[in-house]
């Protein structure tokens, strides 16, 4: 990848089906009603303006002109998809390891905040088709380089032959006063060097080439680039790295660059699907809005507000006096009050979601809409592996991915941060273990450390990691020690001292 030409077309015209891809896919990720009726409004036919068979069967539900949809309902299925992604990935956090610098990994991969950024990142990977990552460091912020996530539509790669050979991220950045230019910064992360470009341009241009002086938000870069605009790592790894969501991209197999890139869970074919989801959705709000129980009276029943004001109904007056004349026995309230279509209007939202979460690859399960029970006994762990076999499959195709882009992450992090402490870069990298997800129950946790324990092949200590394996260790080694001091006759190995002897039975 190189930097874009200036007085160039932007976005890059290259890059114009995957913009198209992403900016579609985070439309329906971000649920935003106002764009979704402007994105669609223009793909509204003509016959669909009138009550024709054509106009019926081809219409977007998002594209109706205004005056036929004025309270539309957005069930938000499409974020629940990317959501449910990030947490099948990372519900239990990877598991780094390193022979020789375990403690310096730890200290750098803080578990207080680098989970939660993970469930951030894999929420966009999953929604818009892939995510980047690139090492920051500033030793005036931390003692340790950090990862900074960013979203796909700010990153482009450069492959060969398959693999990352570097990583270009865009960042607009924001207005200068009484300026109408745009200015965009460009980094590109190469294999042992940074380099940076300043461009001045418009929203549909990149525009002139400018120092990096020229912004207040690159000044900073200013005291740390070479004469040709960058700065060497040190480093043999690259600083930074890109992670796809899922391949292939079927609409660009045959481009050389583009095949490689990510796709989004978020795909075209689902959008349909999730237009006339949210026509169920509307139906179904509109069916109980007027449905409401209505009381129809005589207009001699009604109190008069007062000239221009209209009319009220008391429906807990009892008496009616005085009245101009008898009134027709005839003239009496009437309860209107229709039947509901609810059943048939969910069990059609019902069967669209459940196509929409097949086609998206996930298991209903795994979304809270099957709670089978096998018949209401207790749920196997077979039974829950086939409840979840299709959310368990995309969960081990994207692992892989997630498992070779954060050993390359955590690798260059190291790598920086021996670097900033004044060692040698050149270590062995780190391993990565994707946790797979848990979607056994507690009974069934406890019933496979009843079977582990009766054949003498799990210490204590395993026992607890395995029934509850969201404690921290101090968490575990303290229930460890009750569970233990509950057993008449058995020492705490925790609290022998020099001269005690463990009891061996």
């Amino acid at each position: 990848m190189t930097f874009p030409t200036p007085n160039t077309k932007w976005p890059m015209p290259k890059w114009e089906p995957v913009r198209e891809m992403i900016e579609h896919a985070a439309l329906w990720w971000e649920g935003d009603t106002s764009q979704l009726t402007s994105k669609y409004h223009g793909q509204y036919r003509p016959s669909q303006y009138s009550n024709g068979l054509v106009g019926d069967l081809s219409r977007w539900f998002w594209g109706a002109p205004e005056a036929q949809q004025k309270r539309r309902v957005h069930m938000p299925l499409a974020a629940d998809i990317a959501a449910t992604s990030a947490t099948l990935l990372f519900d239990r956090p990877p598991q780094f390891t390193h022979p020789e610098l375990q403690d310096t990994l730890d200290d750098i991969l803080d578990p207080n905040v680098f989970p939660s950024e993970l469930l951030v990142a894999g929420e966009s990977c999953a929604a818009l088709g892939a995510v980047g990552w690139r090492v920051i460091w500033d030793s005036e912020v931390s003692d340790h380089p950090w990862i900074n996530w960013v979203d796909a539509d700010a990153v482009f790669p450069t492959f060969r032959y398959g693999r990352v050979e570097s990583v270009m991220f865009v960042e607009q950045l924001p207005p200068i006063p009484q300026d109408n230019h745009v200015y965009r910064l460009f980094t590109l992360h190469e294999r042992g060097r940074i380099s940076y470009r300043l461009m001045v341009g418009k929203e549909n241009n990149v525009g002139s080439m400018k120092p990096l002086g020229s912004h207040p938000a690159t000044v900073p870069l200013v005291q740390y680039v070479d004469a040709d605009g960058g700065q060497d790592t040190g480093m043999d790894c690259m600083t930074a790295g890109y992670i796809p969501n899922a391949r292939p991209v079927v609409g660009l197999r045959r481009d050389g660059q583009l095949r490689h890139i990510g796709r989004p869970d978020l795909t075209a074919d689902l959008f349909p699907l999730f237009d006339s989801l949210d026509e169920v959705w509307t139906e179904l709000r509109a069916e109980v809005r007027l449905s409401r129980k209505k009381v129809i009276v005589p207009d001699w029943m009604l109190d008069t507000r007062g000239l221009g004001n209209g009319a009220s109904f008391d429906n807990d007056r009892e008496i009616y006096s005085p009245i101009k004349g008898r009134p027709d026995q005839d003239m009496r309230p009437e309860i209107y009050a229709p039947s509901l279509r609810v059943n048939e209007l969910l069990d059609a939202a019902t069967a669209w979601t459940d196509k929409i979460i097949q086609r998206a690859n996930y298991s209903p399960a795994s979304f809270g809409l099957d709670t089978a029970t096998g018949g209401g006994g207790a749920v196997t762990a077979r039974e829950i592996d086939a409840r979840y076999d299709a959310s368990l499959r995309t969960w081990s195709a994207k692992s892989a991915y997630w498992a070779k882009g954060l050993k390359d992450a955590a690798t260059a992090l190291l790598q920086r941060d021996l670097l900033m402490h004044g060692y040698s870069p050149d270590v062995e990298p780190p391993k990565v273990l994707m946790e797979r997800p848990v979607q056994e129950t507690q009974l069934d946790k406890a019933q496979t450390v009843q079977a582990l324990d009766a054949a003498r092949a799990v210490s204590t200590e395993q026992k607890i990691a395995m029934l509850w394996p969201e404690w921290d260790g101090d968490q575990q080694n303290e229930e460890v020690r009750r569970v233990l001091a509950e057993q008449p006759g058995v020492a705490d190995p925790m609290t022998f001292t020099d001269g005690d002897q463990p009891y061996d039975g």
